[in-house]
Parts: structure tokens; C-alpha cells; sequence
């Protein structure tokens, strides 16, 4: 899942960024994985996550992706993606899924040493690490690192600099609260690895937890308000 892998932040602003994607392979389980791919989306929701989407839905949680809609497109679909903000929602959905033994590949993108902590803690042996290695080039013409740190979420390069930066100049205005900057910056990324959470955090928000009406949300903002 490389296009989770470049993440730019400090050990610190990303010890609570987790996404996790089940992925099927071709040739192998990729023939009407519909029901299994249900039963995940399931386990992922019943933790504390904070999106999910694809582009087979076409949108993501923040911009209204419901799960039993969700569940209608998973019959023409490979894989379904979610993001979590903290290590025992992570532990809880790997042990529930180990459980479940449905037979298709988990990947989880985060800091590798607390990934490599979660599996040790619940007896998963990960098949294959990948590491970013950073950037190279010309950096000078990049945006600056709280820009990077914000616009790295989004792997497809949905979110650009410019929205950004608008974003965070409304939250200093006190006009929008770091929660809403968050969703709207994250509403282009359909796939659903945004963690608007940590959005709003890098925005000067109050990191929190979760969202106290179960609904996954930052500050509990829903996509239909």
C-alpha cells in the first residue's frame, strides 16, 4: 500500500496515524470477494475509526459514505481502506480479523515500530515490510513541512498546497475551527486514509480519542452538517 507509506511528520504527530487496507490479489481470492470483504468492513467499524472510503464507492466517510452503502459496492471490489488514530483501535481490529482467518491480505501503514509492537502483543509474524525512505530532489520546491505533513494523507495527491494553506489560514482567523478545516481538507481523498483527526491536531485542534457519538468524526462533525 505504497501510496500510505510517505506520510511526512515527526515520530510524535505520527505515533496516532494508522490506516489499514484488505487487499485481495489477483489470481488468487479476488473472484467474488464480497462477503468477505463485508465481514472486514464490519470488524474495521467495530472499533474506533476515524474514515474509510475507495474509489469504488466513489466517496469517503466525511463525505457521506454510509456503511450499508459501502457494503453494495464490495461485490465489484478488490480492497476497502480505513484510518484510526490510536494503537488499541489497530490491536483490536488485527486480533478480531486474526480471529476471523478470511484469508486475504491486511496491511497496516504506520510507525513501524509500533505496527511491529501491536503484532508481537497479539502473536502476528508481519510477511513483508516496506519503508519510505524519504524525499530527494529538488525540496526547495515543495510547500513547507506543517503543508507537507497535512497534504502527505491523501497518498493520490488529491489534496493540494493551495487548499491547504486557505484551510489553515481560516483557522488562525478563528473563522473555522481546526475539526472543520479537517474535513473539508480531507473531503477530495476517496479512498479514506485522510486522519482528519491528525489534520486537526497539526491545525492547533484538541486531539482527541474519538467521537462520543460513536460516529468516527472529528468533533463529531458528520458529513451531513
Amino acid at each position: 500500500m505504497s501510496h500510505s507509506l510517505h506520510r511526512y511528520g515527526t515520530k510524535e504527530d505520527l505515533k496516532n496515524d494508522f490506516c489499514m487496507y484488505a487487499r485481495c490479489a489477483r489470481g488468487v481470492n479476488r473472484d467474488n470477494p464480497g462477503d468477505k470483504l463485508r465481514k472486514i468492513l464490519d470488524i474495521y467499524l467495530s472499533e474506533n475509526y476515524v474514515n474509510y472510503g475507495s474509489s469504488h464507492a466513489g466517496k469517503s466517510f466525511i463525505n457521506g459514505l454510509k456503511p450499508e452503502e459501502y457494503k453494495k459496492t464490495l461485490d465489484h471490489a478488490y480492497g476497502i481502506i480505513i484510518s484510526f488514530s490510536d494503537r488499541e483501535s489497530v490491536k483490536g481490529v488485527l486480533t478480531k480479523l486474526k480471529d476471523a482467518d478470511l484469508g486475504i491480505s491486511i496491511v497496516v501503514s504506520g510507525l513501524i515500530e509500533e505496527v511491529s509492537k501491536i503484532c508481537d502483543e497479539i502473536g502476528l509474524t508481519p510477511h513483508t515490510a516496506t519503508l519510505s525512505l524519504g524525499i530527494y530532489g529538488k525540496k526547495e520546491l515543495l510547500p513547507d513541512e506543517d503543508t507537507l505533513k497535512i497534504i502527505t494523507m491523501c497518498g493520490h495527491s488529491l489534496i493540494g498546497a493551495p487548499l491547504v494553506q486557505s484551510v489553515a489560514e481560516k483557522v488562525k482567523k478563528g473563522t473555522i475551527t481546526p475539526e472543520e478545516g479537517s474535513v473539508i481538507i480531507g473531503k477530495p481523498c476517496t479512498c479514506g486514509i485522510f486522519n482528519t483527526r491528525r489534520c486537526a491536531s497539526l491545525m492547533g485542534g484538541t486531539e482527541d480519542k474519538g467521537c462520543p457519538e460513536g460516529n468516527g468524526c472529528p468533533g463529531c462533525i458528520t458529513a451531513e452538517k
